[in-house]
């Protein structure tokens, strides 16, 4: 599965994205995709759910895309998310880290999503969540914000 995971707002150009005829991404998260894909289940901030998934020769891990109206539907929802009681809610590092040491045919997909981000030895939990996670997520929060603001839609590739 792949690492990093980006984002590209799409407002009619939803084919020039899917074939790779654009800049850059708007928003890399890196590999915290998969924990905020875990942390996030009911709400697709990260859409790696079948029915948002679109074909695109540009990655062979998955491309996926939520329309404008799905993305101002999210972006609803921002402010609640946001507060830190929420977030602490959500966080459940325990239940990854035990991830490491479970057979990999046991696991759910929604826990072999969880596996994909590689934690090292030598990381704390404060510091993934304090130093990584709570960033990339505050990022993200502000990219669903500001694209239901233009009306734009979103593109997810896992590259």
């Amino acid at each position: 599965m792949g690492i990093t995971g980006a984002y590209y707002m799409e407002k009619n150009n939803l084919e020039e994205i899917l074939a790779g005829r654009v800049q850059g991404p708007r928003l890399d998260i890196d590999k915290t995709w998969s924990l905020i894909a875990g942390m996030f289940p009911d709400v697709p901030l990260v859409p790696i759910q079948e029915q948002y998934r679109v074909d695109s020769e540009v990655t062979e891990y998955g491309a996926f895309y939520l329309p404008a109206e799905m993305v101002a539907q999210i972006a609803v929802q921002v402010p609640g998310l946001r507060q830190p009681e929420r977030l602490e809610e959500r966080i459940d590092f325990e239940k990854w880290t035990s991830l490491q040491d479970m057979d990999v045919e046991a696991l759910d997909e929604q826990s072999l999503i969880l596996l994909a981000f590689p934690m090292t030895d030598d990381e704390t939990y404060e510091e993934l969540v304090e130093e990584y996670l709570l960033p990339h997520l505050q990022s993200l929060f502000d990219l669903f914000e500001e694209a239901a603001r233009q009306q734009y839609g979103l593109v997810f590739f896992i590259f």
